[in-house]
């Protein structure tokens, strides 16, 4: 099991990715949902730590921008995929698709909606929705959500 205090350094430590702007912002900018969610767990999962953020980098904001599927439900998606997917097709694939569920549903449950932007209200394609999120919700909705998947992650990852 985990303590506390590794579940607050965890949720601190994904919210710094996120958070923290390159010197280049807005041209760079901070770790997406996926990824800062991905690099704070990237202890807990037995992969390339050279594939964390890649593999989420086109996830954020719900892949790429689209406002599609939020990066933090997603993220945890693939950290449950990482540790107990299948390796061959004749394994079955039900137990992780129950967790993952399980999750999505919990995620649904505490926020509403699981599309980023049903979550957000913006369409972050445009330059205006991406200013108004940057401004407005990137620093605080969006943390609270990140905090809730790595919260949800270590659980899932622990059992």
């Amino acid at each position: 099991m985990y303590s506390h205090e590794v579940l607050e350094e965890l949720q601190e430590k994904a919210v710094r990715y996120f958070c923290e702007r390159p010197s280049n912002f807005p041209t760079g900018r901070p770790f997406n949902c996926c990824e800062s969610v991905l690099l704070a767990l990237k202890d807990y999962l037995d992969v390339d730590p050279n594939l964390i953020p890649k593999i989420g980098t086109g996830i954020g904001a719900g892949v790429s921008l689209n406002g599609l599927l939020c990066g933090s439900v997603s993220s945890v998606a693939i950290a449950i995929g990482i540790k107990y997917g299948r390796t061959c097709p004749e394994e079955d694939p039900q137990p992780v698709w129950n967790m993952v569920d399980k999750y999505v549903a919990e995620f649904k449950e505490k926020f509403g909606y699981v599309n980023c932007r049903q979550l957000t209200g913006l369409d972050l394609k445009t330059n205006e929705g991406l200013k108004e999120y940057f401004a407005k919700v990137h620093d605080y909705a969006c943390v609270a959500r990140i905090k809730f998947a790595v919260k949800k992650a270590l659980e899932l990852l622990h059992k």
